[in-house]
């Protein structure tokens, strides 16, 4: 075989314009000779003079669309402006149905060079701008708007962050004002519909006359809000737009409305001495209200090591308070009221709640968010972990069926996101309940390399483990273990306690002193499920504490009504539990007379 050579391809950075004339198709259906006459003199009058003034090449034309390229952004928006002001006069006094428009983006940046062509992210991103732009009307990308501070004459609305298709991160949009042409948002399609919680993370104030520790403070932002996009649920502002905002001294309000975020998070860094004292803060940005405050002090011997610790202290605490804030949210309207991603965080929380209504509740929910927006991927991946956490948590009627099920939820779920970490959790979930061990480590995989700060993970790769004929029981309590570490106040945090009992007890054959620490760490929590509250009740009655056995015992009947030995006895499905439950056989026999049904 003859390998060919490579040749590095060619660079360069330019102004990219992309316009698309509106409703060309329908306007062709009618009249055909007179649109192409129209177009002709259009390009030869208006289009074809502005770019030439601002000498632009046009790079290729497409029937009704029109690609051209430009040295600066500044020369591509007048040329874009004068396009349009032109047609605005032009087209005053024309019929409807003779009436042109033309929608225009414009993005900056490296393209690559093939030919008399250019391809690359620079040029996709201008046409997705372009979709953007109102009819009559100029969408420019940050990089565009970064460099039309100094042009008089140009003002610019700020629309926010946008989707748009085939772009895996949101594109921050500005629409230029134009004379007799409306500036509205786009109507929400899509991804748009999500409404999810959207963050900002400001540069971290230097409060010491050190500047080294500028370097840190920056290097935490940073590090932060890298480490936030990595959660798919949330949508984060790139640094490069947040740090513009550095010694702005605006109201958090103001920099939200104009960054198009829910969210903002500040911080400082203080020199102490030889320790750093480092504080950050969460503010919902319409009401001002302060969700969360925390502060760290760390020794100062090693700086990048501190920066790491930080960043992940902040992490830990930040971002579980933003999703438990989101379904605080959700909580409070009304359900007809609500939209996809506020289904979505109510169902999540009822979910949550480990009970019959809750369970019920929330898969309702899911489906509604699914009803009100098909293109969502969140509630699908939730859908099969509701699935799967049945089975694993002993409530499935028909676990095959909930396997089968969650499966498709998991699959429907990747195929509309393949970046959503939750999708390939459900699916890792999915495939260890049907026992395709090998297809469940690859979709864990998959999960951690997109985020291995979801506390999911670790719950999705304690399954994968406990699923095993022969469970790695050290992997099994490390996975519960860094989940607690990295989510120690999530709602999951029973069942990481309970993974490093459930791995004692595996390794000991019988449930013994030496779990009792995580399985009371467990038990301690409202939302602990009915089968962690059992395994307490026998160890309370081993030690002769039969009132505190009681009283899991109760517990136990309200998160399962239905709750018999025979219903405990014969609801798990995982390779260990029939010797774990022959080893509890005489404890569950006792039972029954301190008011266990036998079922």
């Amino acid at each position: 075989m003859t390998v060919l050579p490579v040749t590095a391809m060619e660079r360069k950075a330019v102004t990219i314009v992309a316009a698309d004339l509106v409703g060309y198709s329908r306007m062709m259906a009618t009249d055909e000779e007179g649109v192409i006459n129209r177009l002709l003199d259009l390009r030869s009058n208006v289009i074809d003079p502005a770019i030439a003034a601002e000498h632009g090449r046009i790079i290729k034309t497409m029937g009704d669309g029109i690609l051209v390229e430009f040295t600066s952004p500044t020369s591509a928006v007048r040329a874009a402006i004068a396009v349009q002001q032109t047609m605005v006069l032009r087209t005053a006094y024309s019929p409807d149905d003779e009436v042109m428009q033309f929608r225009i983006g414009i993005n900056h940046g490296d393209v690559v060079i093939d030919g008399d062509d250019v391809l690359g992210d620079v040029v996709n991103i201008a046409a997705r701008l372009e979709s953007i732009a109102p009819p009559g009307g100029v969408c420019v990308s940050r990089a565009v708007h970064d460099q039309l501070a100094a042009v008089e004459g140009v003002r610019l609305t700020p629309l926010g962050p946008q989707f748009v298709k085939n772009i895996p991160v949101p594109v921050e949009t500005w629409c230029v004002e134009i004379e007799g042409v409306a500036v509205h948002r786009p109507t929400p399609t899509g991804k748009e519909k999500e409404q999810r919680a959207s963050v900002a993370v400001l540069a971290f104030e230097n409060l010491s006359a050190d500047p080294e520790q500028g370097y840190l403070a920056d290097g935490i932002a940073e590090d932060v809000t890298a480490q936030l996009a990595r959660f798919r649920s949330l949508f984060v502002i790139a640094r490069s737009s947040s740090f513009a905002y550095r010694d702005s001294n605006l109201d958090v309000r103001r920099i939200a409305r104009e960054l198009g975020v829910r969210y903002i998070v500040t911080g400082s860094v203080r020199r102490l001495g030889q320790r750093v004292r480092v504080s950050a803060q969460l503010v919902e940005a319409e009401t001002g209200v302060q969700v969360w405050t925390s502060r760290w002090d760390r020794d100062l011997a090693e700086l990048f090591d501190i920066q790491d610790d930080l960043t992940h202290a902040i992490i830990t605490g930040l971002a579980p308070e933003l999703g438990a804030h989101e379904r605080r949210l959700a909580r409070r309207k009304p359900t007809e009221s609500l939209n996809a991603w506020e289904l979505t965080q109510r169902g999540l929380s009822e979910f949550q709640t480990y009970t019959p209504v809750g369970y019920l509740t929330a898969y309702e929910l899911l489906h509604a968010a699914i009803a009100a927006d098909p293109e969502f991927a969140l509630p699908r991946a939730l859908l099969a972990r509701w699935h799967t956490v049945l089975i694993f948590g002993g409530r499935s009627r028909d676990p095959a069926e909930d396997t089968a099920v969650g499966l498709e939820h998991a699959l429907a779920a990747r195929a509309l996101d393949d970046r959503l970490e939750d999708a390939y959790i459900g699916l890792s979930m999915a495939y260890s309940a049907g026992g395709h061990m090998e297809e469940s480590l690859e979709a864990l995989n998959r999960a951690y390399a997109l985020n291995d700060n979801h506390p999911s993970a670790y719950q999705a790769e304690g399954f994968y483990h406990l699923f095993h004929e022969q469970p790695d029981l050290d992997a099994m309590e490390r996975a519960a273990r860094q989940a607690l570490i990295v989510s120690p106040s999530d709602p999951l945090t029973w069942a990481f306690h309970w993974m490093v009992a459930l791995a004692q007890w595996i390794r000991d054959g019988e449930l013994s002193e030496s779990m009792r620490e995580p399985l009371e760490a467990a038990c301690r929590h409202p939302q602990a499920e009915f089968f962690v509250l059992m395994a307490g009740v026998v160890l309370q009655l081993r030690s002769g504490q039969t009132d505190a056995a009681m009283r899991l015992l109760e517990r136990a009947k309200e998160k399962q009504p239905l709750l018999s030995k025979r219903l405990l006895i014969e609801s798990f499905h995982f390779p260990t539990w029939p010797a774990l439950a022959a080893s509890v056989d005489a404890d569950l026999n006792a039972l029954e007379e301190l008011g266990l049904p036998p079922g």
